[in-house]
């Protein structure tokens, strides 16, 4: 690609909390709620996906954490009557599947052109992670995003994949 490749995450980029303990319980063994599973996996995503943006052999790849926003889409239909039909009348309000689609694909399109992204890194830094809001412009990091949390998340991440048989260090 001209621009560079482009790694996308679609998640919860720049709208997620921060998970407090992240380096006593990343696995959630000890913690769980739905709350912490949430924010752990949008916490989790901007750490890791930073870390992998820093690395030496990743400087050419554009890595990016969007957040589609609220999308009226078909999730819901799942859910038993009585949550189901309060989010099916709530996702007339989102916005069009195809209208996310767009807005999630720019940053793949511009690149492939051979443009820049249409968005800056966070906290004007030149290397690293952009975050995606849903209008496929830039947003922010949690003040919680840390070298220290970025590398706890890591280092459990490593060995999470290695005890799956996935070596990073390879």
């Amino acid at each position: 690609m001209k621009g560079g490749p482009v790694v996308l995450s679609i998640l919860s980029g720049g709208v997620h909390s921060p998970y407090k303990n992240y380096a006593e319980d990343p696995e959630l063994r000890n913690s769980y709620s739905i709350k912490n599973a949430a924010d752990s996996a949008g916490y989790f995503n901007d750490l890791f996906f930073d870390r992998m943006a820093k690395q030496h052999s990743n400087l050419g790849i554009n890595f990016v954490h969007a957040s589609p926003g609220f999308v009226a889409s078909n999730w819901g239909t799942e859910m038993p009557f009585f949550l189901k039909g309060p989010i099916r009348l709530m996702q007339k309000m989102g916005k069009s599947t195809d209208k996310c689609a767009g807005f999630m694909v720019d940053p793949i399109l511009a690149s492939a052109c051979g443009d820049k992204l249409k968005m800056e890194r966070p906290n004007g830094a030149t290397e690293g992670l952009f975050i995606m809001k849903e209008d496929a412009t830039g947003g922010k990091l949690t003040k919680a995003h840390t070298s220290d949390a970025m590398n706890s998340v890591w280092n459990s991440t490593k060995d999470v994949l290695k005890r799956a048989g996935i070596d990073l260090e390879k």
